[in-house]
């Protein structure tokens, strides 16, 4: 699905992550306080989600960057953020990393990869999925894709590619399939992972309004070109950075769930269409 109206792998909060497949999701959803289609629904919400999943404690395994950028005050945030727009250079990053895949101009992507926050996504066999959502009741979400490549690159990439839209930059899907459909030729389904800490974009927009007038404007500005990055959608306030900052990898924005991080779904190896 297109993005819309618009240096580490591991878990969430001390969940561990999710190898082994489907028995090692299981292990993980059901330690992390997830008891069988113990999903609970949010406020306004489309998506099913279990407890555990609503509490901001996602710190990519124990990233110390991303911990470090968690526990900044907000006028360094607002520094930290305007440096790496202005100095990490994704070509250069590409080439390190060996990256097939170029990446967008953002700076949300600048973020993500100047933190390594590039854990895969879990794949399982289209058998597995079902099961994974029968036995947790998370609800599946679907993403239309410009073709096959763009498929590839999210399930096998080595870095976690982000694209732009009006609620925070990241991984849009859609709840909705046929909303999905219009969004590309190549369809995936998908479900939320025991990795996955969920936010409201409303809970969002309300702690931005909160922050201090310097992030404020750093925020919109890194929603939007930043120092010269390209946009396919729509400028947005700067969602991701803080949801991120507040410790989730998730925006639920109705319509639309925004992965930041890919190891925040689980994804079916056949695809929807």
């Amino acid at each position: 699905m297109g993005n819309g109206k618009s240096s580490s792998a591991g878990g969430a909060g001390g969940t561990g992550g999710t190898g082994g497949g489907l028995g090692g999701l299981m292990g993980a959803y059901t330690g992390a306080g997830g008891g069988m289609g113990a999903g609970t629904g949010q406020i306004g919400s489309q998506i099913s989600l279990a407890p555990f999943q609503t509490v901001g404690d996602y710190d990519g395994g124990g990233n110390p960057d991303l911990i470090k950028y968690q526990g900044q005050t907000d006028d360094k945030t607002a520094n930290f953020l305007a440096k790496t727009d202005k100095t990490f250079d994704l070509q250069q990053y590409q080439q390190q990393t060996n990256d097939p895949w170029a990446f967008y101009d953002n700076p949300m992507q600048k973020l993500v990869s100047s933190m390594g926050l590039n854990a895969p996504p879990t794949v399982l066999s289209e058998s597995d999925f079902r099961k994974y959502v029968a036995q947790t009741g998370a609800t599946v979400l679907w993403r239309g894709w410009s073709g096959q490549n763009a498929v590839d690159r999210f399930k096998q990439s080595p870095n976690t590619h982000i694209g732009n839209g009006i609620n925070g930059d990241g991984i849009y899907l859609a709840p909705d399939k046929g909303t999905a459909k219009g969004y590309g030729w190549t369809g995936t389904k998908m479900a939320l992972s025991p990795q996955a800490r969920v936010i409201s974009v409303d809970k969002v927009n309300a702690e931005i309004a909160k922050a201090s007038p310097k992030l404020q404007r750093s925020l919109r500005k890194a929603g939007g070109y930043g120092a010269g990055g390209t946009r396919t959608y729509g400028s947005n306030d700067g969602q991701a950075q803080m949801a991120l900052k507040m410790g989730y990898n998730v925006i639920d924005a109705g319509w639309a769930v925004i992965p930041l991080t890919r190891d925040a779904v689980v994804i079916s190896d056949k695809n929807a269409w």
